[in-house]
């Protein structure tokens, strides 16, 4: 056994500019970074950055359960199992907070990578030989008139799949779509709606909606208005329904979600979106893995996960505004819009020194 010493951190700043869909509005942006270090200066480092009126958690919740790791060092067996070390680890320091726990499960993780000289998806799922991932982007702008020219500059910058914000006005956004369909016939198109869209309103746009040959539609619909959708032709995914476990088991157990959106910080963190690709595996659904808009450090997760699931569909990784708060750096994993197997070990994070900022 051996002693692993916690360091809290916060980093937060003024966004340069907007998010979309549920951080539309959030001017501002926080990050906790938990360090675990050995005495022979051997480290790992884990994130949490709960999105406000999104997460189910906050950082004020998230960084006093995190400080409380400071007050006493960390037992860690560094020939432990992967499971058996964070098990051990969270029965000792029992966490609540979702962000908290994908912060501590990153950074034991990701010691054992560098005290093991692994990437973490060879610790997770072994040496294997995996498959790059495509990653998709996201379209930023609200007013659904500049969705063509912000495709066709993303397109002839290399994107390969695109994903826009839905549900303000539908039929604005259907016409847009028509018009990026036209000029992009074979491009994957994902739309999510962060259950804006009234039930009547779906159900009168839907013959629109299906020939536009839509990769996933993400949460179209309230709650409660759910099991009405289900009925109509459209490739849904669940993402703020996977809260919920009995309302995710009732629509995976439906046959009609064609994928789930598995997101670390808000699940609870790695072990927790293991066993939601499971549920959906088991019902015949897809997975992807995608940010709340997260910093580098939980970016570099949660691609190491999306290579150790080897996920099919394309990863909601992209860059985005909130990533320019943070100092130059570097992800192994994320090679321009791939996620792609490296040998470095840990998470395959390092901060560029001498770059400027």
């Amino acid at each position: 056994m051996t002693d692993l010493h916690a360091q809290i951190d916060i980093l937060e700043g003024e966004l340069p500019r907007s998010l979309a869909g549920a951080a539309v509005g959030l001017s501002e942006r926080a990050f906790a970074v938990l360090r675990l270090t050995r005495d022979d200066g051997t480290s790992g480092v884990g994130e949490a950055s709960p999105l406000p009126g999104y997460s189910p958690d906050s950082m004020a919740e998230v960084s006093d359960e995190l400080q409380r790791l400071v007050d006493a060092p960390l037992d860690a067996n560094p020939l432990a199992s992967p499971l058996g070390l964070l098990v051990d680890a969270f029965a000792a320091h029992p966490l609540s907070q979702p962000a908290a726990c994908f912060a501590l499960e990153t950074a034991l993780l990701d010691w054992l990578g560098h005290t093991r000289g692994e990437p973490m998806h060879h610790v997770l799922g072994g040496a294997a030989q995996r498959q790059p991932i495509p990653i998709a982007d996201l379209v930023l702008e609200v007013d659904p008139a500049s969705w063509p020219a912000c495709a066709d500059t993303l397109v002839a910058d290399g994107a390969t799949h695109l994903k826009l914000k839905a549900g303000a006005d539908l039929g604005a956004e259907i016409r847009a779509l028509q018009t990026i369909r036209r000029t992009h016939p074979t491009l994957p198109l994902r739309l999510d709606a962060n259950r804006r869209i009234p039930l009547d309103a779906l159900r009168r746009h839907a013959e629109s909606l299906e020939a536009l040959e839509l990769e996933l539609f993400e949460e179209p619909v309230a709650p409660t208005d759910w099991l009405g959708a289900l009925d109509l032709p459209l490739p849904f995914a669940l993402d703020e329904s996977l809260r919920d476990e009995e309302l995710s088991r009732r629509l995976l157990g439906s046959g009609a979600i064609r994928a789930v959106v598995i997101k670390p910080m808000v699940l609870g963190g790695l072990r927790a979106s293991f066993e939601v690709a499971e549920q959906a595996a088991t019902h015949g659904a897809q997975y992807l893995v995608s940010h709340t808009f997260d910093g580098p450090i939980a970016r570099a997760a949660t691609a190491e996960l999306a290579l150790t699931l080897q996920t099919e569909l394309a990863a909601g990784l992209g860059s985005h505004p909130a990533l320019g708060l943070w100092p130059p750096h570097r992800i192994a994993a994320i090679r321009d819009r791939q996620i792609v197997p490296h040998d470095a070990p840990g998470l395959g994070f390092e901060l560029i020194e001498g770059a400027d900022a």
